[in-house]
């Protein structure tokens, strides 16, 4: 009898035991699935969208819009190809608010950072007009015109930025493992030639220096960098990249195209003159482009022409864009003649870029080949003098 009471209770016991260690490990499991749930949502907020993951967005939302499928379908299929996980994390809330009554325009807005104003604008256009999917392509057109003006900008100026970081790093190898055995092998500091001396005083002034160095570069980028985040800066850099000599006649005309394209397809997609203006000021990429831009939308509603407007700013805006905007106001086809700039603009950057390649080689050969020889009649006068010395 004693043992078939006693059977049960361990039974039971072993039961209870098991239960809540069940229990536990399930608690356990839940807080270190929310831990890894914040940990990837904090991963995907670094993670960076891309231009080309934008207009990639764009190319297959267009192609399965083109197929017939409505948007909500085609954003679940898009959040499985995406590999970005930011990305992937909001088109899945696109798709949420679209399910929960919002319009397409309006869930991309609430993205702001990813999708600026102008894109918004455009398929907001496009759905009230019920051609959303001729906008959807036109706008991808202009995209990828848009990046490749902007990757070949970026490739005419990597040359010369991998040439002086290289440079930089073997200077600074030299300086600190090779120029201080120099003066220990040529007995004395007072036997080197100049070039070398500059060389071994740079030397120690690095080594003895390094921590101050270091930390003064350091300071210096961060001030430099929240500087860049100020009103004043920001507007005193845009100041400066448009007047310096070649650069800045690149970066007119990269901006002039970002803004007379954009501004012809918000007029294209129905988008208000005044609202189009704004927009198209806000992507300009330069406070004094904005800032004109804006007074002018304020204008129109004075009477006063864009055209008009802008003509006192001849340094930002060149006579002939400005006669071309007052053929448009005048023929009432401000959208068709702001796409023929835009495409004038396109092609002028490409002619551009192609001289800035050749102009910067030359240039580049120069400040290589002066390095070079600098550092060898450094190293080499010092072993001609010795044997000079010896003879």
């Amino acid at each position: 009898m004693t043992e078939l009471n006693t059977a049960p209770a361990s039974q039971d016991l072993v039961l209870n035991i098991s239960g809540n260690h069940v229990q536990e490990v399930a608690k356990k499991v839940s807080k270190e699935g929310g831990f890894i749930d914040k940990l990837n949502d904090i991963v995907a907020e670094l993670n960076p969208v891309s231009q080309k993951e934008i207009l990639f967005f764009f190319e297959l939302l267009g192609t399965l819009n083109n197929a017939g499928l409505p948007v909500i379908e085609s954003l679940d299929i898009l959040s499985r190809q995406t590999k970005n996980p930011k990305l992937k994390k909001i088109i899945k809330q696109i798709r949420n608010d679209m399910e929960e009554g919002s319009s397409f325009a309006e869930s991309l807005r609430r993205h702001n950072k990813v999708f600026d104003e102008a894109k918004c604008s455009i398929i907001e256009a496009g759905e009230k007009s019920g051609k959303l999917n001729t906008i959807l392509k036109e706008l991808i057109l202009q995209l990828e015109k848009m990046n490749f003006l902007r990757g070949q900008v970026k490739g005419v100026m990597l040359y010369p930025t991998i040439v002086i970081i290289v440079m930089a790093i073997l200077t600074i190898i030299l300086l600190i493992f090779v120029v201080p055995k120099l003066e220990n092998i040529f007995d004395g500091r007072d036997n080197l030639p100049l070039p070398t001396q500059v060389l071994v005083n740079s030397s120690e002034y690095l080594i003895g220096n390094w921590f101050g160095i270091g930390f003064a570069a350091i300071v210096l980028t961060g001030l430099l960098l929240f500087w860049k985040t100020t009103m004043n800066g920001k507007r005193t850099i845009d100041i400066i990249g448009i007047n310096t000599p070649i650069i800045g006649k690149i970066l007119k005309k990269m901006i002039l195209s970002r803004i007379t394209r954009m501004f012809s397809l918000l007029l294209t997609a129905g988008v208000p003159i005044v609202e189009s203006l704004k927009i198209a000021a806000n992507v300009a990429g330069n406070h004094l482009y904005k800032e004109k831009l804006l007074l002018a939308s304020e204008d129109i509603s004075r009477g006063i022409s864009i055209a008009e407007n802008l003509a006192d700013k001849e340094k930002l805006f060149p006579e002939i864009c400005i006669n071309m905007i007052a053929i448009g106001e005048k023929t009432a086809s401000l959208d068709t003649v702001m796409g023929r700039v835009a495409s004038f603009y396109d092609e002028e950057l490409e002619r551009e870029i192609k001289s800035l390649s050749k102009i910067l080689e030359p240039f580049i050969l120069a400040f290589i080949a002066c390095g070079a020889v600098f550092m060898i009649l450094a190293i080499y006068l010092p072993i001609l003098k010795m044997n000079d010395t010896m003879l």
